[in-house]
């Protein structure tokens, strides 16, 4: 797959993986491989009440393509 220029510079699909910062930074949400395979994983401040149904729902939730360039993680690039 070509691949456009946003897509080769995503820093959050791309090793080392850049995690985002959600809820004023309280919350970080980062992409991680494991054998070919891609998951959402959540991390927190510790605090469970920040972190709260975020964490539930997609904490380990495997992933086929990046939430933010869109680029097929599942794919050879160009």
């Amino acid at each position: 797959m070509k691949l456009t220029v946003k897509q080769k510079n995503c820093p959050y699909c791309h090793k080392p993986f850049q995690s985002i910062p959600l809820f004023n930074g309280e919350v970080l949400l980062r992409i991680e491989e494991d054998g070919g395979e891609y998951s959402l994983m959540v991390e927190g401040n510790g605090d469970p009440e920040d972190v709260g149904i975020l964490s539930m729902v997609t904490d380990g939730q495997l992933i086929n393509g990046c939430p933010f360039c869109r680029r097929p993680l599942n794919e050879e690039e160009e």
